[in-house]
């Protein structure tokens, strides 16, 4: 106010010319403000930001793009709802929402006044747990049975066992699945109100052991050489075996045909098949007699 005040008295003791010249040049100077702030006030704003996909609820992550129409405008936003500013992060490219978030941008661009904020809300429903399997991946010599399970309440497993992956047009889990040969069980947890868990994938290398070798003849005592024959059900299968009591291995004697046993032997042998592990060994004792040589006579009989 004291300012004011000088400046009034100021005016009054100047001559008359003189205060019309400082009057004049004072109007001149406020004119020119004028025409510069009213020149800012008429500055256009920049389009507001708009958002794709639109606000709402979704199951699941969604990726976000944000445009404007304003012409090498730049975008500045934020994700926690707060304000954005220039200081803001700057929007280069699509980015994901995982949670529930607000997402707000402004526009700037050269020639324009900072655009309206533009805002959306997503409300990202949860995932349903990932699916837990009771038998981690590997190689098994037997036939498997894999329990799956989510911590879920309520949740329905949609499985598969060709290695696809699981919709929920899929096989739903009821009981422990019975694993009888290599297979990747694949599968995901749905449930009402949740977005559909990740795909959780598990491969099981089954190699059941081939059928063990079947020996015609069983373990016994026998007179004269005896001939025996080895087989498997499996097909396909390669027998190896041994006459000396020894462990068979694939190094071992190949199986071809029948065996002549002209003396006691314990045979053993083992099958192996494309797919399958070997099998277990099977092994029989022959107690092999040879018969005691039957008397001859000199002279041989007749009549004399």
């Amino acid at each position: 106010m004291s300012t004011i005040r000088s400046a009034v008295q100021l005016f009054r003791s100047l001559p008359t010319t003189a205060f019309t010249v400082f009057f004049v040049l004072s109007l001149t100077f406020l004119a020119t403000l004028g025409t510069i702030n009213v020149y800012a006030a008429t500055d256009a704003l920049a389009a507001t930001p708009t958002f794709s996909p639109t606000e709402g609820s979704y199951l699941g992550t969604q990726t976000v793009t944000i445009s404007t129409t304003t012409p090498g405008a730049t975008i500045y936003y934020t994700t926690n709802g707060s304000t954005p500013t220039t200081s803001s992060r700057q929007y280069t490219a699509p980015f994901t929402v995982s949670r529930t978030s607000t997402v707000k941008a402004i526009a700037t661009a050269v020639g324009y006044a900072t655009s309206a904020t533009g805002s959306a809300t997503y409300t990202i429903a949860p995932s349903a747990a990932a699916p837990t399997f009771s038998l981690s991946a590997g190689t098994y010599t037997s036939v498997q049975a894999v329990a799956i399970s989510s911590t879920t309440g309520g949740a329905i497993i949609h499985y598969t066992t060709d290695g696809s992956v699981p919709t929920l047009a899929s096989a739903s889990y009821t009981a422990p699945i019975v694993i009888t040969r290599t297979t990747t069980v694949r599968a995901i947890t749905t449930a009402a109100g949740y977005s559909n868990s990740a795909v959780v994938s598990r491969a099981y290398t089954i190699n059941l052991p081939a059928a063990t070798p079947v020996f015609s003849l069983s373990t016994g005592s026998y007179v004269g050489a005896q001939t025996v024959t080895i087989s498997s059900t499996t097909s396909g299968a390669t027998i190896y075996y041994t006459t000396d009591n020894s462990t068979p291995t694939t190094a071992s004697t190949r199986y071809t045909g029948p065996i002549t046993l002209s003396q006691t032997a314990k045979v053993k042998a083992i099958a192996t098949a494309r797919g399958y592990s070997t099998s277990a060994v099977e092994s029989v004792l022959y107690n092999i007699t040879l018969p005691t040589a039957t008397p001859t006579f000199v002279p041989s009989g007749g009549t004399y």
